[in-house]
């Protein structure tokens, strides 16, 4: 695959309010203690995804690059948090220590951490006083039929005929209002995993695609939305520059402790990853981005 003509940036964002990280409006780190503090894990360090800061009836995520002193500090004397995973908590882990810039991503923020929980990377952990996950989280058989229909309606608008494959199917009530929701992972190449880690794989033929769909059961209705979408009608050029397929979702949990459940995404992009957070909204508004980790060059 020929070399990249320009470099990919998939950096921090906070809230829709704050543009993409290198040459982004600065933010001012809070004074406060955080209300919990989010961390994504890999095998051997710790990322700060962000910090939740400010009063209780006005939280806002706070960028991992921008650390308030009182977080900086709590986190390199080292807290206890849940590792969670797409069906739940999987265990605990202690994170901190010595907090370090990432090279070459300088804008992130890692530590160290130790845990003897069992899981794939990247996964996610919170320290928060709150139980992360009110609610069960079940894991469908990827072959039901209605949702394959799902799939292939949506793959249908989007001139994608291929056949539909469901590659994570998860229920739970995301905001608890008595009504289960679904989350979709499709995709035209299956998710894997070498020695523990999620794979990339690139696109490089026609019809390949990968969708992220979360059907949530409003008072309104029924809505559907996208919270991730790789489409490739066509093959790409010989000198295209290298795009990504994978997603997945890496966790859903209450973050914030309002009582739903965010859904925490996790993506490639050409020597890069992330994740971006959706929380789900009160009423009809659907879900929305409040959320955004980056690492790439």
């Amino acid at each position: 695959m020929p070399a990249p003509t320009r470099p990919t940036l998939l950096l921090t964002a906070l809230l829709v309010s704050v543009a993409p990280a290198q040459g982004t409006a600065a933010v001012t780190p809070p004074t406060t203690a955080p209300h919990a503090i989010l961390f994504r894990l890999m095998q051997n360090t710790a990322s700060v995804e962000g910090t939740l800061d400010g009063p209780t009836t006005a939280r806002r995520w706070t960028p991992g690059e921008s650390l308030g002193p009182l977080a900086r500090k709590r986190i390199e004397a080292v807290v206890k948090a849940t590792v969670l995973g797409p069906v739940g908590k999987l265990g605990a882990a202690t994170v901190g220590g010595r907090i370090e810039a990432n090279d070459p991503c300088d804008w992130v923020r890692e530590t160290g951490y130790l845990s003897t929980v069992n899981t794939v990377f990247p996964a996610h952990a919170l320290s928060a006083p709150w139980n992360p996950v009110p609610r069960r989280i079940t894991a469908l058989p990827l072959n039901s039929a209605p949702y394959l229909a799902i799939v292939a309606a949506e793959l249908n608008k989007r001139g994608i005929t291929a056949a539909p494959r469901l590659v994570q199917l998860l229920r739970t009530d995301l905001d608890g209002n008595g009504r289960d929701d679904i989350l979709m992972v499709a995709a035209s190449d299956p998710v894997t995993f070498d020695e523990g880690v999620m794979n990339g794989i690139y696109a490089n033929r026609a019809g390949q695609y990968s969708l992220v769909l979360v059907r949530e059961a409003l008072s309104s209705g029924v809505k559907t939305s996208v919270l991730g979408e790789r489409i490739f009608k066509a093959a790409p050029l010989p000198d295209a520059f290298p795009e990504m397929l994978t997603q997945r979702i890496g966790a859903v949990a209450d973050l914030n402790g309002d009582g739903s459940m965010e859904v925490l995404v996790d993506d490639y992009v050409h020597e890069g990853e992330g994740t971006v957070v959706w929380q789900s909204s009160a009423g009809t508004a659907g879900m929305k981005r409040v959320l955004e980790w980056g690492c790439g060059v």
